[in-house]
């Protein structure tokens, strides 16, 4: 046997004497710990029947879970997005994983086999070396990044650096510890590469006298192993429970692409009927999801960072609203009006300020969702009738049900221009029951009732029309009901999902193509969350297969395939340069960022892209029913957005904001008069270089 043999099973002789004091007390540690989950897990669950988180979510596919837990818990995808918090945690991380699983593997060692031998043994002790190093620089890293404030409106609360503080601690004293063990064994370390800070350690230890460095070792090791004790114990009292609570959030996380996900109330008639609120008015009221949000947070503030309404100095922190409701969980309150003017109630302006556009979302890297809570909150707000809610959303809501829009616009006016558009196009761009329609056109409440964005709607039909595409505009006037859920109006919304699948249902199309991206995202993602909701009743229940052989698609994604496939052909190259803002709902929302650059760039503009792009994009300010409504603190987050747009422009020529949403259209054109340039949706642009300046179109 080699003297390697002796070192990893005998690293512990001169504390022999302790080590049932310190087993016992890992015990302790361990059914602290087991309390705590089930502590976590009772919060999670209040009010709910049976075991439904740990023994499973019912319906969540096992595949999905597994593959969730390894992308995002154990190989941090979303943490290190962004690379220098995302590797200062990484390393404090997987430093820290496998400093846990060596302790564990040398206790195997001592009492179960002996496997750490030869070879094996300098590996372990050289993996050893390399993790403690992580930790010690990651965690430097991150006192420095706190006290710094590098990362703005880190929390400054002494438990963040108590915990930093502990982990430094703990792997100095163990590389201490190592390196003093190694005198006991009078090893004449011939391979000091397996054990470069241990050998450090052990060029000062063999000089001490051993009488005084077998005092030393004891004292050390002691205080070593009560520090790591502490620090499992401590986990439940502070952000270290998000090594719990977020790697259950990662693997249970909405389905979709983040930030999808808002949950519909698939119980909305019985609540109505029974006289209960919808959505969030108490604590209670939340979801065992929605509580393991509240849980997961790690006060990273990445969501607070991205958030468009706290740039703009709204009172909204993403955050905060998050928080808020943990603390008043952790607090018991669960009858307490979950918003409200008090230390533990979120508060109400923060509520309705946020635009939805799942910057926060996108960014968190825990997959908390901020915008369910807000949403849910809001839909408590209306259904009580709170004083909180905002007049002019209120009035929104009550041109949607008097009009059937949230304009206020006279239905009359919509029929003026589908005359108009049947003179331009022929009679046949109106939708007939009975005919068939490669694509039925959904131009949305914006787009159909606003003069200013009507070309965009004629541009999309030109298009079409010239690709050789039968295509037919709605007839009937609808909202699509997504002003209705932003705001929280859930019975409205849900009314109005009837009243267009219903209309839907009158004729036959291949696709249905919808210029708005909050309506190609409620006609694409919302409706499908209440499947269910229309199956169990027999007045909806037909209109189920309307939504199930439904296809729908965003007018930029259409145009993009038709210019690849070449039936439309540009006659010209525009010369100008333009900047595109990607719209929240059809970039983080869907995914779709390069189908609207692929047609700006078909008609032969350059694009000049603002800092802030693609799944960053900073909000128009329009989303989350905001166009119809604002909190009127801070900035306009428009304006914001409009003077990002202007910088990359530059000065000179003819500058040009490219859009693909009527949302973002009509918050651009509010401050184009400020910043001196134009808005195009990217269907104007492309009809700009297709049509021939003398053409009246296609008949």
């Amino acid at each position: 046997m080699g003297l390697a043999y002796y070192i990893g099973i005998y690293n512990f002789v001169w504390v022999q004497n302790y080590e049932a004091l310190v087993y016992a007390l890992g015990l302790v540690v361990f059914l602290w710990l087991l309390y705590a989950a089930y502590d976590g897990y009772r919060r999670w669950t209040m009010g709910s029947k049976g075991w439904r988180l740990m023994c499973w979510p019912r319906g969540y596919p096992v595949k999905k879970a597994l593959s969730n837990f390894a992308k995002y818990a154990l190989l941090q995808w979303k943490v290190l997005r962004q690379r220098f918090p995302g590797v200062m945690h990484a390393l404090i991380f997987y430093g820290i994983g496998w400093l846990f699983i060596a302790t564990i593997l040398r206790a195997i060692n001592m009492h179960v086999v002996v496997f750490l031998v030869g070879p094996v043994y300098y590996v372990y002790k050289l993996l050893n070396n390399v993790a403690g190093l992580m930790v010690l620089v990651g965690a430097s890293i991150a006192v420095v990044r706190r006290k710094l404030r590098l990362t703005p409106n880190l929390p400054q609360d002494p438990y963040y650096y108590l915990v930093l503080s502990l982990l430094i601690v703990i792997v100095i004293t163990g590389f201490i510890v190592d390196g003093i063990a190694a005198v006991a064994y009078r090893l004449a370390w011939e391979r000091a590469w397996f054990d470069p800070v241990g050998y450090l350690v052990f060029l000062w230890a063999r000089t001490v006298p051993l009488p005084t460095l077998e005092v030393t070792y004891r004292a050390l090791w002691l205080f070593h192993m009560s520090l790591a004790m502490a620090a499992l114990a401590i986990i439940p009292l502070t952000n270290l429970w998000h090594i719990y609570a977020a790697a259950l959030n990662v693997t249970f996380q909405r389905e979709g692409t983040p930030p999808q996900g808002v949950k519909p109330v698939l119980d909305l008639d019985e609540r109505l009927e029974a006289g209960k609120p919808v959505g969030i008015v108490k604590l209670s009221d939340t979801t065992w999801k929605q509580r393991l949000d509240y849980d997961a947070c790690t006060s990273c503030m990445r969501c607070t960072n991205a958030c468009p309404a706290f740039a703009s100095g709204k009172p909204l922190s993403p955050r905060d609203v998050i928080v808020t409701m943990r603390d008043a969980m952790w607090a018991g309150l669960w009858d307490q009006q979950a918003w409200g003017e008090g230390r533990l109630q979120v508060n109400p302006e923060a509520i309705w300020s946020c635009v939805t556009c799942g910057a926060c979302v996108y960014e968190c890297p825990v997959t908390v969702h901020h915008v369910d809570t807000i949403i849910d909150m809001r839909r408590g707000m209306i259904s009580v009738g709170s004083e909180y809610a905002p007049k002019d959303a209120l009035d929104a809501l009550y041109r949607v049900q008097t009009v059937g829009n949230p304009l206020g616009a006279n239905p009359y006016d919509r029929d003026q221009w589908l005359s108009e558009l049947a003179q331009k196009f022929g009679d046949d761009v109106i939708a007939r029951e009975g005919e068939e329609y490669d694509y039925l056109y959904w131009p949305g409440c914006i787009t159909s009732f606003d003069p200013r964005i009507r070309p965009v709607a004629e541009s999309i039909i030109y298009l079409l029309k010239a690709a050789g595409l039968r295509v037919a505009v709605v007839p009937e006037h609808s909202c699509c009901g997504e002003p209705a859920r932003a705001i929280g109006d859930e019975a409205l919304y849900v009314e109005l999902m009837k009243q267009s699948l219903g209309i839907l249902s009158k004729y036959k199309f291949k696709k249905l193509l919808v210029s708005c991206p909050h309506g190609f995202n409620n006609f694409k993602n919302n409706y499908r969350l209440y499947r269910d909701y229309l199956l169990k009743r027999p007045e909806t229940a037909e209109l189920v297969k309307v939504l199930d052989s439904l296809e729908v698609e965003h007018h930029s994604v259409v145009l993009s395939k038709l210019v690849e496939e070449g039936r439309i052909k540009p006659s010209r190259s525009l010369d100008y340069v333009v900047t595109f803002h990607d719209p929240c709902y059809l970039g983080r929302w869907n995914g779709i960022y390069e189908q609207p650059r692929q047609v700006i760039r078909a008609s032969g503009l350059r694009i000049r892209e603002m800092p802030r792009n693609r799944s960053r994009s900073f909000c128009c300010g329009g989303g989350g029913g905001q166009l119809f409504y604002e909190i009127k603190k801070g900035e306009r987050i428009a304006t914001l957005r409009a003077e990002e747009a202007s910088r990359t422009l530059g000065e000179g020529g003819r500058r040009v904001v490219a859009v693909a949403c009527p949302y973002c259209n009509t918050m651009f054109r509010a401050e184009a008069g400020k910043f001196n340039f134009e808005v195009k949706d990217v269907a104007e642009l492309l009809r700009e270089a297709v049509e021939q300046p003398s053409s009246g179109g296609p008949s």
